[in-house]
This record gives structure tokens, C-alpha cells and sequence, in this order.
């Protein structure tokens, strides 16, 4: 019987044993991955790999995925980073955590938007830097995509636009040209402006400790119509 082993096969068994393992911990990375694209992507990236080096590197990516909790996620997929440098399994880290703080900003961008507005800076720093070595495929569209949003959130709205339009233009987005289109589309009415205009105009900080006898807070001015939500 011949007992060569295939690598390409011997990662696709390890790596469904690690997307069993991440299931229990998808709401931590929904964002990033999240259900069936998180299968898509795990099988995507083992039939494309066989070298010994870039499979230590995928299996450093998924255990990472496994964390127990956002904070230990981050940690491992840091890690990967480090020792991994310009790997595929290093850009894909990258993405992620880019995508953890676009998701983390846009949060906090109404309860404290100083904070808000730092997590999506790094989130466009992130999706920045995966863009500049020139990735292909999906890699490519999700970073672009990100790099959209965390701009629509930070109200730069002519280079959200022009993101989504380019992601909108490609023609195996896995999904993600309808989404971006529709954001585009979004992105151009007066409208929608309006309603970035009046938000930058508000003042979210956290709530400080009312002084004895003081009445309630007074709250944010009446926004207009809310542009539709961005996916």
C-alpha cells in the first residue's frame, strides 16, 4: 500500500478539525469570517497550499481563529504576523484584524467617538497595508471592500465611493459586488450626505458622572432620515 502522504489532503483533514473547533467561538469572529464563509475561505486557502513553510502558516491562522475570546484572537493573529512575515496566511491575518477594528470603530463611534474614530483609522491602516502587496482574488476584494467602509464610517465619503465602485466592477466578488453597488449607490445621494453631515456635528462621548441634583444629559440634535445600512 503506498503510504505517501499528501499534504494538500493531510491540511484539508487538519483544517476541518479546526473549523469544528472555531464553531463554538463564531460570534467572536463573525465579523471577520464568519458561517459559511469562514468554511469557504478555510478550504480555499488548503487547495491552494502545499509547501510545507506556508502550510505551518495556515495552521498558525486557523489555530488563531480558535482563540477563546476577541482579545486572544487578536493576540495569536498578531503573532502570525510576526512569524510569518509576507505570507499569504500574514495578509489574511492582517484582514482580519482590520476587519475586527472597522466593526469595533463603527460601534464606538456613537458611544465615544474619539475612540470610534482611532479603531477605524487602524482599520484603514491595516486594509492598507494588505493592499499594498498587491493581492489577488478574494483577498483583494475584501480588503478594498473593508477599506470602503471603515472610510464611509470615518465620513470620507468620495473614497468610500470610489471603493465600492471597484469592488462593484468585479465580476467574482463572491457577493460583494451587489453589496458595494448598493453602497455606491447610497454613497451619491444628497441625502446621505445629509445625514454623514449631521452626524459629524454630534458629540458622543463617554457618559461622565452626573453632579448631585443635575437633570438628565441633554441628547444628540434630531438627525435627519438615516441613509441605508451598509453591510
Amino acid at each position: 500500500m503506498d503510504r505517501t502522504i499528501d499534504p494538500d489532503n493531510a491540511l484539508a483533514d487538519k483544517t476541518l478539525e479546526i473549523i469544528e473547533r472555531v464553531r463554538p467561538h463564531a460570534n467572536t469572529i463573525v465579523v471577520a469570517v464568519g458561517g459559511v464563509a469562514l468554511a469557504l475561505l478555510a478550504w480555499g486557502l488548503v487547495s491552494a497550499q502545499s509547501a510545507a513553510g506556508k502550510t505551518r502558516s495556515w495552521d498558525a491562522f486557523l489555530e488563531a481563529l480558535s482563540g477563546d475570546g476577541q482579545e486572544a484572537v487578536v493576540e495569536a493573529l498578531g503573532d502570525v504576523i510576526r512569524r510569518h512575515p509576507g505570507t499569504p496566511a500574514a495578509q489574511w491575518s492582517e484582514l482580519v484584524l482590520a476587519d475586527l477594528a472597522v466593526s469595533e470603530g463603527a460601534d464606538l463611534l456613537f458611544v465615544d467617538k474619539d475612540r470610534g474614530r482611532q479603531r477605524l483609522q487602524a482599520a484603514v491602516v491595516g486594509y492598507s497595508a494588505v493592499l499594498s502587496a498587491r493581492p489577488r482574488g478574494m483577498l483583494a476584494t475584501r480588503a478594498t471592500f473593508g477599506l470602503a467602509k471603515a472610510r464611509e464610517s470615518l465620513g470620507q465619503l468620495d473614497e468610500a465611493r470610489r471603493g465600492y465602485e471597484a469592488v462593484a466592477r468585479e465580476q467574482a466578488a463572491a457577493g460583494f459586488e451587489k453589496v458595494a453597488a448598493g453602497r455606491a449607490e447610497a454613497l451619491g445621494r444628497p441625502a446621505t450626505k445629509q445625514w454623514y453631515d449631521w452626524f459629524a456635528a454630534q458629540t458622543f462621548a463617554p457618559p461622565q458622572p452626573a453632579a448631585p441634583g443635575a437633570g438628565a444629559p441633554a441628547g444628540a440634535d434630531q438627525p435627519p432620515a438615516a441613509p441605508a445600512a451598509s453591510e
